[in-house]
């Protein structure tokens, strides 16, 4: 009966209903060998109507302690994705590989005005326009990542990877910052003032490095040390002009920070210094508040020698209120034709700023205690913030027919004025008032002062 039944099933496959199919299937071993595929075939099909079938209120499926000991497994290696003020970020479950995604955006404008405007261009214009992409990989090895689309520009402003296994001696490889001057090495979003000061012109701004880190006492002395390409005063370069090399260093003392509320813990003060050659590198531009480039060479005119940089600076900060201060001397080899020598030039500036709904000022933007949101009666943080800086060319650089004093100012004094707004953490507006007076620069005279209204709608998402 059952031979009948595998017959039948054979002749129905193949398509042919015939009795002699069944005859030609007489071997014993063929029949068995179909027995086996029938049983395995039956198994498939029970097991697929055990899946399709509701399982019994409280009794698990056949395949239930399986599937729950696979996810069990797969917990450990699962990564968590986030969103917070921080930006977006994905992380492992181990904490060891972390990738944080951000962005940066300045909207500016710029209007002149007084006499001396005519010459000038309002702007409204993208700032920065640039994301960001950080994280961790092995756990010990950070990396930073910034481009810039702002202006439109393409630039890498920022590219680095950084070891740190040892706490104290931190080694960062790549394109960032040199360690000199202090508002150089503030972020672009938390300055007081829209645009920096002019102590930030005579310092890098970008360099390609190594450079190590640490604290040489915990929390209260800090170090940084490192080897560059070598750039233009407040420039940046993906270049490296020769065989040369540019040293830079900096030592931060915060002598009280003891995490309590004693009133010198906000004050932090130190020295930056930077020693190297400026052959082959290009001639620094010197820009006011306005951005406006204020010192030009004459024609023929190269870096050629050395350069040396002394930057000492301080900050303190005490509950809403904050002031921050540098000086910063450079001395530089130029050389046009067979005339070479070095010369210096010499800025300063104080700045000081008060949060007027009473949150805590510091390095970095303050997190408003009410953000905005007039519903539920808050409005943000304000904050009010004036600077005064000067800025010096040695008489060298015209006696030696590097620069024209017809042309180009030996002197630029500065003041501003603006006001803070922070909407929440990442949110800012800013109002700036800035005047710039001008030592030569113009025939017989003093080249006209440049007045500026500097607005800017900044979002930090990093």
């Amino acid at each position: 009966m059952f031979r009948s039944v595998v017959c039948i099933v054979i002749a129905s496959i193949a398509g042919v209903w015939s009795v002699p199919v069944c005859a030609q299937t007489s071997d014993q071993e063929r029949i068995a060998d179909l027995e086996r595929k029938i049983e395995e075939l039956d198994k498939r099909l029970r097991a697929a109507e055990a899946k399709t079938e509701p399982a019994t209120p409280g009794q698990p499926t056949p395949l239930a302690e399986p599937q729950a000991t696979v996810a069990a497994g797969d917990l450990k290696n699962t990564a968590s994705v986030s969103a917070d003020q921080s930006g977006f970020t994905i992380k492992s479950a181990d904490g060891n590989y972390l990738l944080k995604i951000g962005a940066d955006l300045q909207v500016d404008v710029r209007t002149f005005t007084g006499t001396g405007s005519t010459s000038l261009t309002d702007q409204i214009l993208l700032r920065r326009v640039r994301p960001t992409f950080s994280g961790t990989v092995y756990k010990y090895v950070d990396y930073y990542f910034r481009p810039d689309f702002g202006q439109g520009t393409t630039v890498i402003y920022d590219a680095y990877l950084q070891l740190n296994y040892f706490p104290r001696f931190q080694v960062r490889a790549g394109k960032f910052k040199p360690p000199v001057g202090l508002e150089r090495l503030q972020s672009d979003d938390d300055t007081s003032f829209i645009e920096r000061g002019l102590p930030t012109l005579l310092v890098p701004s970008r360099d390609i490095g190594f450079q190590i880190s640490g604290d040489l006492v915990k929390r209260r002395i800090g170090y940084q040390a490192g080897v560059f390409n070598g750039v233009p005063d407040n420039g940046l370069s993906d270049a490296s002009p020769t065989g040369h090399r540019s040293y830079a260093g900096r030592i931060f003392a915060t002598p009280f920070q003891s995490g309590g509320e004693s009133p010198l813990s906000g004050l932090g003060f130190g020295i930056g210094v930077l020693g190297g050659s400026v052959d082959n590198v290009a001639l620094p531009a010197y820009k006011t508040a306005g951005q406006n480039t204020f010192f030009t060479f004459n024609s023929g005119v190269v870096s050629a020698g050395h350069r040396t940089a002394l930057a000492p600076q301080a900050y303190y900060y005490l509950g809403p209120f904050g002031l921050l201060t540098e000086y910063t001397v450079t001395e530089e080899g130029f050389q046009k034709g067979n005339v070479r020598h070095d010369v210096a030039f010499r800025a300063w500036q104080v700045e000081a700023s008060y949060i007027l709904t009473g949150e805590k000022k510091g390095f970095t933007s303050p997190t408003p205690r009410h953000p905005f949101e007039p519903l539920n009666h808050g409005w943000g943080a304000w904050e009010l913030a004036v600077r005064v800086g000067n800025f010096h060319a040695e008489k060298g650089l015209f006696n030696y027919g590097f620069a024209d004093p017809t042309k180009t100012p030996g002197q630029a004094h500065e003041w501003l004025g603006g006001v803070n707004w922070y909407l929440n953490r990442l949110v800012r507006i800013s109002l700036d008032y800035g005047n710039t007076n001008f030592g030569g620069g113009a025939l017989n005279a003093d080249r006209a002062a440049e007045r500026v209204i500097l607005a800017r709608f900044q979002i930090n998402f990093i």
